[in-house]
């Protein structure tokens, strides 16, 4: 045995790494770590093998397994980091539109600009412009890039962060600081991020980091692939569910699955880029039904999940033709515990459908770290089941609720939308 010991890999030296793609399903390598609890981080490689189950005259039926289609799913979870589980709520909803403070050197641009664009030119000399974080527009379709380059003829590139909205000459530019206001809706508009027809949310590469870098080898089967630098990269993540669970004694807890492309070994060094970012506990949460602030909440959940479908097809490959992204809709469950009147019942017999706001801060807290807001909104809830509860010493009811598609949450993309999320922090872009 070799000095020290035989090559052990603890699960707590793994991390998961996360960033947004240019390109679907060409892996990407992280731009930020995002912490997860070791025993919910389980992304999977799932190829399908095919039977030969063709009787040869003998007792037994199974006689090969060829390898057929290929893609992997994934499932991440534990407490809120607000700073990177943006991401994962721009993967799911799509329509991002993201606002900055004190702006500065104000600017116009001098033509029209498309979804997808990833140059504007600008009315005036952009002399502190380069590698700048910029605000383009305002309202509902503002964003904010951050400039990789000026050119001659007023020219400002910001090549990996093209544009979501479409924004008339004349339009709005200025810099802009932290903290940033990023609003997650449902992506309405026909063209979906970069430009293509779909109404398609931006994919991501996740990179799965188990420093495991020794090679196996089998002289029969081949060779499996040297992972040399210790990570696996999944391509053209798919976020279809999206979770949040908030009990008053514990941290505000998330969690997101889906579906990949079958895994890769990453193929240049990855670097573990760890914020100093803090969960926030949920009693710092306030929450209001009808526009009225509920205070005895015990425990409140809800769901945002997008329909999702693999297509495999007959093109010589293994990897879906493409990971499609269906209707987003929104569910959850609030507990009145203990409940003071039989308000939770009456929501449900007289389906009174009104709003509902969630909002959890670390404002406040000693020690909180990066200041982070997060306010889920859905203007328009049904609840569809009240229960009571004696399980404990005073009575409560558990809801179950529904949210429904309405004209005021959306996004810049605008159409319908079941709820939104409003996220403010210190990331630029997503």
């Amino acid at each position: 045995m070799a000095l020290g010991g035989p090559n052990i890999y603890p699960g707590v030296l793994s991390w998961l790494g996360v960033a947004r793609e240019l390109t679907v399903g060409t892996p990407v390598n992280p731009v930020i770590t995002h912490p997860v609890e070791q025993n919910q981080f389980e992304p999977e490689d799932m190829p399908k093998f095919l039977k030969d189950n063709a009787i040869r005259g003998s007792m037994t039926d199974l006689f090969y397994e060829t390898l057929g289609v290929e893609s992997s799913q994934f499932s991440f979870g534990g407490p809120n980091f607000l700073d990177s589980h943006g991401y994962f709520m721009d993967n799911v909803f799509g329509d991002l539109s993201t606002t900055g403070s004190s702006p500065t050197q104000p600017n116009t641009s001098s033509n029209a600009l498309a979804v997808g664009a990833v140059a504007a030119t600008v009315a005036s000399v952009p002399g502190g412009y380069s590698n700048a974080t910029i605000q383009i527009g305002t309202g509902a379709t503002s964003e904010v890039v951050i400039v990789s380059s000026t050119a001659a003829g007023l020219v400002v590139n910001f090549a990996n962060n093209p544009l979501r909205f479409a924004h008339t000459a004349a339009t709005t530019i200025a810099t802009v600081t932290a903290p940033f206001t990023h609003k997650f809706a449902a992506l309405n508009s026909q063209l979906g991020y970069g430009g293509a027809f779909g109404a398609q949310p931006p994919t991501h590469t996740f990179t799965d980091v188990t420093n495991i870098v020794n090679t196996f080898t089998n002289a029969t089967y081949g060779t499996a692939p040297t992972n040399t630098y210790g990570a696996r990269q999944y391509p053209s993540g798919v976020v279809k569910s999206i979770d949040f669970s908030g009990n008053a004694e514990q941290l505000l807890n998330i969690k997101m699955s889906g579906e990949s492309w079958l895994s890769t070994v990453a193929s240049a060094p990855v670097t573990n880029v760890t914020t100093n970012s803090r969960p926030i506990p949920n009693w710092n949460t306030t929450l209001s039904v009808l526009g009225t602030n509920i205070t005895q909440i015990g425990e409140f959940s809800f769901s945002f999940v997008r329909t999702t479908q693999v297509y495999w097809t007959v093109q010589g490959t293994q990897t879906p033709f493409v990971i499609a992204r269906g209707p987003l809709n929104m569910n959850g469950t609030i507990q009145w515990d203990p409940v003071t009147t039989e308000q939770p019942l009456d929501l449900m017999l007289l389906n009174a459908q009104g709003p509902m706001v969630v909002s959890v801060s670390n404002t406040g807290i000693p020690n909180s770290g990066t200041a982070f807001t997060m306010t889920f909104t859905a203007s328009q809830v049904a609840n569809i089941k009240s229960k009571v509860m004696r399980n404990k010493a005073l009575i409560g009811y558990s809801n179950s609720f529904e949210g429904i598609a309405n004209s005021t949450d959306v996004g810049g993309s605008a159409g319908l939308g079941p709820g939104t999320i409003t996220l403010i922090n210190g990331t630029p872009t997503y």
